[in-house]
């Protein structure tokens, strides 16, 4: 569903506008991290009661499930895609076994730059995996091992607990993964960024220009951005607290 969701971006817009449509799928995005993520922090077994699940995972999977259909509802009234205008040839359609063959001629056959894109994104995805998967529960065990008063410790919905503490940085995460995608586009220089920029107020004018001459461009952000979830995750074996744990967490938002 994510992958037609990106798709819409390249098939429906025109070159000039993706690098927007890009961004403003992240920031989208980030919204529904941080919804998602502050919902999960409330005890939704003790609001709603038992109806719709009796644990917090259950409830939770009703609210995806809704905002999923929600979400892909709209877009699908609102996108207007172009109708495939056949030939009128009668051409073969090929068969599974040779579209495996195509994809993966194509797959060896890239660009060198496109494949060597394609192996970071896949080395950098297995190391997205646990974080996406594990990191509410690593921080909530963190919490319980190292800060939580004995109190909570006894609780009889303990797991709970720890998945509501999680989900708490996570909403950390969002809030720092939201700015990012506010503020970050801007700071970036673009690849049809013009190597000028257009005459500042006379105050600021000698800081924009320095500014601009040392204005990051994609690939160096997005080395940056691989360096520090790497240092993220180095440094998580080191979390003995709570907090720690959740800066680790927030770093990785960027």
């Amino acid at each position: 569903m994510q992958a037609c969701c990106r798709s819409l971006i390249v098939d429906t817009l025109p070159i000039p506008k993706q690098q927007s449509g890009s961004a403003w799928a992240s920031r989208m995005v980030s919204v529904g991290h941080l919804v998602g993520y502050a919902v999960g922090t409330v005890d939704l077994v003790k609001v709603f009661g038992t109806s719709f699940g009796d644990t917090q995972f259950k409830k939770l999977t009703l609210v995806a499930a809704f905002a999923i259909n929600f979400a892909v509802g709209v877009t699908c009234w609102a996108v207007t895609e172009r109708v495939l205008v056949s030939s009128g040839k009668d051409e073969e359609r090929p068969g599974p076994i040779q579209i495996v063959k195509r994809i993966f001629k194509s797959t060896m056959e890239l660009p060198p730059r496109i494949q060597a894109i394609c192996w970071v994104q896949f080395w950098s995805w297995i190391g997205w995996f646990p974080f996406l998967f594990y990191s509410t529960t690593w921080v909530g065990e963190t919490y319980f091992r190292y800060d939580a008063p004995n109190e909570i410790r006894d609780t009889k919905d303990a797991l709970g607990e720890i998945g509501r503490i999680g989900s708490m940085s996570l909403v950390v995460f969002s809030s720092v993964h939201f700015m990012g995608a506010m503020i970050l586009p801007q700071l970036i220089k673009s690849p049809e960024e013009k190597s000028f920029t257009a005459r500042p107020p006379a105050a600021i004018a000698e800081m924009v220009t320095v500014f601009q001459k040392y204005k990051p461009d994609l690939l160096t952000a997005w080395i940056c951005g691989h360096l520090m979830f790497s240092s993220a995750m180095i440094f998580a074996p080191f979390a003995h607290s709570f907090r720690f744990a959740t800066i680790l967490v927030a770093m990785c938002g960027l």
